[in-house]
């Protein structure tokens, strides 16, 4: 980002020519910031999908990432689906509960969804057993899905910190 310098001297002339080089260093500032705050957005949505994409979970990980406009200047990456919450946050007692916005947004383990994650010897369900879950082939329970949850992946948190590394870096791609 290069340092703007308008000189000015004490004429009408010379007040219009600042003035209309104000306008026009307006208009730039605008169109890189719009091209900034898309930038943002797209590396968010790259940096989250790769990130759910790979993570450790039992069972179908239908996550779905994108990037939405809120307002004037402001976009959000949004991640959306029935495993987000289970993905981000971790799932079951076997895992160490290590992610560090869990406990204030209320997503403490165990204690959403059906809080079959306080379950000392795991649970069962019906469907895809994902990355690590057991695929019960005996007893009346064959056919169902064994599992003590999933680690917190964090994507979210973690793309967050992934785009503060590369805030910088961003920016001067798009103000030059």
């Amino acid at each position: 980002m290069s340092k703007r310098v308008i000189k000015v001297t004490l004429s009408e002339k010379s007040i219009d020519n600042a003035i209309k080089e104000l306008k026009n260093y307006k208009t730039w500032l605008k169109e890189c910031t719009e091209k900034f705050i898309q930038a943002l957005g797209e590396e968010g949505v790259q940096v989250a999908t790769a990130k759910f994409q790979t993570a450790v979970y039992d069972g179908t990980n239908d996550v779905s990432v994108s990037v939405e406009s809120r307002d004037t200047n402001k976009v959000a990456v949004v991640a959306v689906g029935s495993s987000v919450l289970f993905i981000e946050f971790g799932t079951g007692v076997k895992y160490p509960d290590n992610h560090p916005e869990a406990g204030k947004n209320g997503f403490t383990r165990g204690g959403y969804g059906y809080k079959l994650g306080r379950l000392e010897k795991g649970w069962r369900y019906t469907g895809d057993p994902g990355s690590n879950g057991e695929v019960i082939t005996t007893g009346k329970h064959a056919g169902e899905v064994h599992t003590y949850g999933n680690p917190a992946n964090m994507s979210m948190y973690e793309t967050v910190r992934e785009l503060e590394e590369k805030f910088a870096e961003i920016a001067r791609r798009c103000y030059t």
